[in-house]
Parts: structure tokens; C-alpha cells; sequence
């Protein structure tokens, strides 16, 4: 036990040395882990109410009286497969937010390499390069965190019996949101590159 306990902390060390090189350590890494967090959060809600609608508890009721109510206005970007079931449209959200992961990471590393960040001010000329990436990159973890909100109405929702199709349409706007943030970011990002 011993020897693996080392190893795992030998292993956590190195990831962090590695993160600190590619993140920073300071706003650019808080932002990627800020978002990091938002997302670990809708997973966690998104797998209970995967596995309450599986053991047939009390979520299912709420899935079921919104097919009994008809699809839900889902945005076109959702699955035809799951638009007939909140519960997979929420779960569906958890790819989307896989993707966006990906895309942070891009732009916190990008950002840290040209513009490294100690602390959460970003000095004048780097803010001038920059523009209004800090500020998206907040807010797109601010909807992802809404998006976990809405996931969680419709945990709330479903034992209750009440359709919680409203409550995935929601997750599916908030991350869609999120989405055109991080485009909006990687834009500016471009241009700073192209520049």
C-alpha cells in the first residue's frame, strides 16, 4: 500500500507541475478551473438523473409526463433520438461540455504562453492584447453553472411528477450560451494571434 500511495502522489505532483506549465498559475488557470468545476458539477447531476430515471425512480415520472405532453421545444443541436426525453437531452449536454473542455483548455494555454498571468489582474499592454477574453471565459463558466441549475430544477422536479422538459430546455440554451462565449473568445484570440 505503501508504494502505491507514493506512486499516486509522485503521479498528482507531476500532473501539477504539468498543469502549472501549461495553465499558469494564476487567472488563466483560475478561469480553466472554474469552468472545469462548472462541468464536473452538471456531470454529477446529469449521472443521478441518468440513474434515477434507470432504477425507475421518481425522475421517470417527470420524463414521462413530458412525452405524454408531446416533444419539447429543443434546440436543433440536441439529438432527435433524445429530444423525445429530457433526462437524455441533459444527459447529452455532458458531450457538448466534453467538447468545451477541450476548447478552454486551448485558450487558457494559448493565453498563459503569450500572455503569462501571476495573479487575477491582467497587466495593461497583455489586457490591451487580450480584450474582453477574461470576461468571457468568466461567463461562460457562469452559464455552464446555469445550466447546472437548470439540471438540478429537474432533479427537484421529477419526484414531484411535474414534466421537466422546460428544465432541459434550459441546459440545452445555457450550454449553447456557453458555447458562443468560447467561440467569441477564440475569435479574439485569433485576431491577437493573426496581429
Amino acid at each position: 500500500m505503501k508504494g502505491f500511495l507514493a506512486r499516486f502522489t509522485k503521479a498528482g505532483r507531476s500532473r501539477q507541475v504539468s498543469d502549472d506549465d501549461r495553465f499558469g498559475t494564476g487567472l488563466w488557470r483560475h478561469n480553466r478551473d472554474r469552468f472545469i468545476r462548472a462541468v464536473d458539477r452538471y456531470y454529477t447531476t446529469a449521472a443521478a438523473l441518468h440513474e434515477a430515471r434507470n432504477s425507475g425512480g421518481s425522475v421517470a415520472a417527470g420524463a414521462a409526463s413530458a412525452k405524454e405532453e408531446g416533444p419539447p421545444d429543443i434546440d436543433s443541436r440536441a439529438t432527435a433520438a433524445s429530444a423525445n426525453d429530457p433526462v437524455d437531452v441533459i444527459v447529452d449536454g455532458t458531450h457538448r461540455l466534453n467538447a468545451l473542455v477541450e476548447v478552454v483548455d486551448e485558450l487558457t494555454a494559448a493565453l498563459h504562453a503569450r500572455h503569462p498571468v501571476t495573479g487575477q489582474v491582467v497587466p495593461g499592454p497583455a489586457r490591451q492584447a487580450v480584450g474582453d477574453v477574461p470576461e468571457l471565459l468568466t461567463k461562460a463558466s457562469s452559464k455552464v453553472g446555469e445550466a447546472v441549475l437548470a439540471a438540478s430544477m429537474a432533479r427537484s422536479e421529477g419526484p414531484s411528477g411535474r414534466a421537466i422538459d422546460s428544465s432541459a430546455e434550459a441546459t440545452v440554451r445555457f450550454i449553447a450560451d456557453a458555447e458562443e462565449l468560447l467561440g467569441r473568445a477564440r475569435e479574439i484570440l485569433a485576431r491577437v494571434e493573426a496581429s
